[in-house]
């Protein structure tokens, strides 16, 4: 490929990078396609000279009609290639002028980069680059299934999540609301869900957000985000992205959820002691069990992320002096949280998918 560069390059899925880390991705689907043409006619919006470089527009192909035309993702940016070899174009936006409310302002274009990675000669993946957030996206080659089945609630889904990822949290707001009162109102749409990675994380970014105080909402948050990042990860247990998202449901969403896990594991709701209520310390007792065999299947989570990291070696002080027992080696104590996460999956699946009752 050479330097006159036109083209659509349509993805399926994409995953996130943030300061070198992969912090999200794939998504079980989420096309987009990204557009790269020679600046024949300048770019709307910017003060620009025509045929300096190019114009980079990426469009989001989700949706039941999915237009991508008008359906834009990031708006169009002026770059230029600043590298190019055969295996790798490489281009950046540069300083110019765009037009504000109160006329031509200075904007750097610098932001925002693209590279392009070829393989003899064929476009491979396309990274988008915001440098001043150090932050990529990289999208992924391969056939983009429409997804013409799945409920609204998926592509509403997955803008929340890349909205709060890129710190657009009034937007996402709006939308998380939007999927709560959906699913609410139908929970039978569940059935017809395959993505069940995207809607499960912005269940964690309700609960996260605080969109509700109410306690039987937050355990409906917590139980509907637990039970879909739990199928995800039926359907791809070799994602460590998903064991760590469901690892910040059972963190924030611990209260909430554990009066579902009394119900799931037949925890007795009428024992109590002079410490307080046993079903509850047996409920709390059952999630950190569920979260010490996640972290322990998944150790990459810990060693990269501070909050579980700190959570590890709690759970390591607390086996070390056989806080779980009758459980008294780590072994034991990751096989009866393996159990108490299968308990809970066929629980709620009966319930939320089969019975469509999502009253908690």
């Amino acid at each position: 490929m050479h330097k006159d560069l036109n083209f659509v390059f349509k993805s399926p899925d994409h995953l996130r990078y943030e300061f070198g880390k992969h912090v999200s991705g794939p998504h079980g689907g989420a096309g987009r396609a990204i557009k790269v043409e020679p600046n024949s006619n300048g770019c709307e919006g910017y003060n620009i000279r025509i045929g300096d470089g190019y114009i980079i527009t990426i469009f989001n192909l989700d949706g039941n009609h999915p237009v991508w035309q008008n359906n834009i993702q990031v708006t169009p940016k002026p770059m230029r290639i600043v590298s190019q070899t055969l295996e790798k174009i490489v281009l950046r936006g540069y300083q110019v002028q765009a037009k504000g409310p109160f006329g031509w302002v200075d904007f750097n274009g610098a932001d925002y980069g693209l590279s392009i990675l070829l393989n003899n000669g064929e476009i491979d993946k396309c990274i988008l680059h915001m440098h001043d957030r150090s932050a990529d996206i990289e999208y992924l080659k391969g056939e983009v299934l429409f997804s013409v089945n799945e409920p609204e609630i998926i592509s509403w889904a997955r803008k929340a999540n890349e909205q709060f990822l890129s710190q657009q949290v009034t937007d996402g707001r709006q939308l998380l609301i939007n999927i709560y009162r959906s699913v609410k109102a139908n929970p039978g749409q569940l059935r017809e869900v395959k993505d069940f990675a995207s809607l499960g994380s912005s269940f964690f970014f309700m609960l996260n957000q605080k969109i509700s105080d109410d306690t039987d909402t937050l355990q409906m948050m917590a139980s509907v985000g637990y039970l879909c990042l739990s199928k995800a990860i039926k359907q791809d247990k070799s994602n460590p992205n998903l064991y760590k998202d469901r690892l910040y449901i059972l963190l924030v969403g611990h209260e909430p959820l554990s009066y579902t896990v009394m119900h799931a594991l037949k925890i007795d709701v009428n024992s109590y002691t002079f410490m307080g209520s046993m079903a509850t310390i047996s409920a709390r007792d059952a999630i950190y069990k569920m979260e010490i065999a996640d972290l322990e299947l998944y150790p990459v989570i810990y060693r990269q992320i501070p909050i579980f990291k700190k959570r590890k070696e709690e759970f390591d002080e607390k086996i070390s002096r056989q806080f779980f027992m009758p459980e008294k080696t780590l072994d034991n104590v990751v096989k009866s949280g393996l159990e108490n996460h299968e308990k809970l999956l066929v629980y709620l699946e009966n319930k939320v998918i089969n019975q469509e009752d999502v009253d908690f």
